[in-house]
């Protein structure tokens, strides 16, 4: 199977080929170079979204039970290790994530309608 030549290429001289193949090439690294930064940024983005909610996240914690600021490290774990496994504490996460779950499906479904009617608002 041979493959049909390019009249655009064919009428380049040698150089100009050459010089559009080394502008081809540079072209290349520069894309590739732009997504290892955006594959960076998007690593760092994620990074401090998940450290902003780990901290929120205890800070609640901490609210719910103030006492617990003066637990030692082992002493929090075994703390949680006990409520993770009350199947009263399973069920009331559950049921959030279901209701946040059926939440964002609603909300995703009215946006849906809106963009379908072509309602900006």
């Amino acid at each position: 199977m041979s493959r049909a030549k390019n009249p655009k290429y064919e009428s380049m001289s040698l150089e100009e080929l050459k010089a559009n193949m080394e502008k081809s090439r540079q072209e290349l690294e520069v894309a590739i170079h732009n997504k290892n930064l955006l594959e960076q940024r998007k690593k760092l983005v994620e990074r401090r979204e998940r450290s902003h909610r780990l901290i929120v996240k205890g800070a609640e914690f901490e609210k719910a039970f103030p006492l617990s600021r003066d637990l030692e490290q082992e002493e929090f774990q075994e703390v949680m290790n006990q409520m993770r496994n009350s199947s009263y504490n399973k069920s009331v996460v559950r049921q959030n994530y279901i209701a946040a779950s059926q939440k964002d499906r609603q909300e995703i479904a009215e946006a849906v309608k809106k963009t379908e009617k072509g309602d900006d608002s």
